[in-house]
């Protein structure tokens, strides 16, 4: 995962860049290693609303933009601070112990493709 430029990985993306390495895992073989990663907080799970889990290196916080168009999942900066977590917090009375947000759209690529068969 740390030497590709995908971001994030689904189960069978994983499966099959290993198998481009020669190594050729089966699916189970692939999931228990992602689950057993993810728990230990090498790298995090990614629920969607798509029901696929895709996996990313675990590094800083960050949030998703998911493509419309391809399905990359882009990482983007998280537009929340501390002050922003505090008030909501506050006004409800809750804990905020971790959170995920996913906005939709395209990703560069795919913005980019857009607007060229735009101005075509």
């Amino acid at each position: 995962m740390a030497h590709s430029e995908r971001h994030a990985w689904t189960l069978e993306e994983l499966q099959a860049d290993l198998a481009g390495d020669a190594v050729a895992p089966d699916f189970s073989s692939v999931f228990r290693a992602a689950e057993k990663l993810a728990t230990d907080g090498t790298i995090r799970k990614v629920l969607l609303d798509d029901g696929r889990a895709r996996f990313e290196l675990a590094a800083g916080h960050h949030d998703h933009l998911q493509c419309t168009r391809c399905g990359e999942l882009v990482p983007v900066s998280c537009i929340f601070d501390a002050a922003a977590f505090a008030a909501v917090e506050a006004e409800a009375g809750i804990v905020i112990a971790e959170h995920s947000v996913v906005f939709r759209g395209l990703c560069p690529a795919c913005r980019a493709a857009a607007e060229a068969g735009a101005s075509a």
